[in-house]
């Protein structure tokens, strides 16, 4: 888009983001982490596996079976590779999956107990009949939950979240982060943290508040809270914008944006912002761009 920033697509939301900005992604998928991995051939992929695969078939569990129990073959050439979660007891197996999508793959591992084994696996069946790859410089269409370059066009309802750090150019001192998570919905950020703020802020000298206020963005219910101070000729910076989001939708999860402005090693703004209006554009600008992607759900 104009004037220095871009699209980006996570989860099943479109942000935009200043254009040389670094992004830190991470997601989770049933509460549990996905790591993406690089971009390979077959037989690469083949090795990957195999070398997972090594390291519980060399340790063994208190009873003398061999921790590794199985290999099972999952859709689009995925892999699931099942062990014993501990080598004390067998309650319990460890699933290390890896979805491929294309050139790209999904590595996604979680616990469960035995008697849930072929419930996980028909999860799993599931999963791998749905990662696709995104096409280089396309943004993702249809239904699904995205991650970087790739896609689980599906819309199970599911504790997805994720996570995005953005690093900015000239900025080393700003952390700036958005998250969305489903599960319960949030009491709200007002109703949460409105009274103890107001009374931190008519107690702490240097505090002031720039704005706490209802902040709706398209269909999307929140409220902002943004909070400023000096101190020893330093601009100190706390933001928040929340969207409570309903229960267990995939469509208005929680969704979260922060900037915040800390004592660190840098002792004045330069590497931060010049003034409040600075902090403030960039700010409005972020938050006025997130939404859900068109067909995400």
């Amino acid at each position: 888009m104009k004037g220095g920033w871009k699209t980006h697509a996570i989860g099943r939301h479109l942000v935009d983001v200043p254009a040389r900005a670094k992004l830190v992604e991470s997601w989770k998928y049933g509460k549990d982490r996905l790591n993406l991995l690089a971009s390979f051939d077959d037989a690469q992929f083949t090795q990957i596996i195999s070398r997972q695969e090594a390291e519980p078939r060399k340790k063994l569990q208190k009873s003398g079976k061999a921790t590794f129990v199985k290999r099972v073959l999952l859709a689009n050439h995925s892999v699931t590779l099942i062990s014993w979660a501990q080598l004390y007891d067998e309650a319990g197996y460890e699933f290390d999956t890896y979805f491929r999508a294309g050139n790209a793959a999904v590595r996604y591992a979680f616990s469960t107990s035995v008697d849930r084994k072929e419930k996980a696996l028909v999860f799993l069946r599931r999963c791998s009949e749905k990662w696709r790859e995104i096409p280089a410089g396309q943004m993702p269409e249809g239904i699904g939950f995205v991650v970087g370059d790739t896609i689980i066009a599906d819309d199970f309802p599911n504790y997805e979240s994720w996570s995005l750090l953005i690093r900015l150019a000239d900025k080393p001192d700003v952390t700036l982060e958005l998250s969305g998570f489903t599960g319960k919905a949030n009491e709200g950020l007002h109703n949460r943290a409105g009274g103890p703020l107001a009374k931190m802020l008519g107690m702490a000298a240097g505090l002031s508040q720039l704005r706490n206020r209802a902040r709706p963005v398209g269909t999307i219910d929140a409220d902002e809270i943004l909070v400023t101070g000096t101190q020893a000729g330093k601009r100190y910076y706390a933001f928040k914008w929340e969207a409570p989001g309903k229960d267990y939708s995939l469509a208005e999860p929680n969704l979260n944006v922060s900037l915040e402005v800390r004592e660190s090693a840098y002792i004045t703004n330069r590497e931060s912002f010049a003034s409040d209006d600075e902090a403030l554009e960039l700010w409005d600008t972020l938050v006025s761009l997130i939404r859900l992607r068109p067909g995400a759900v």
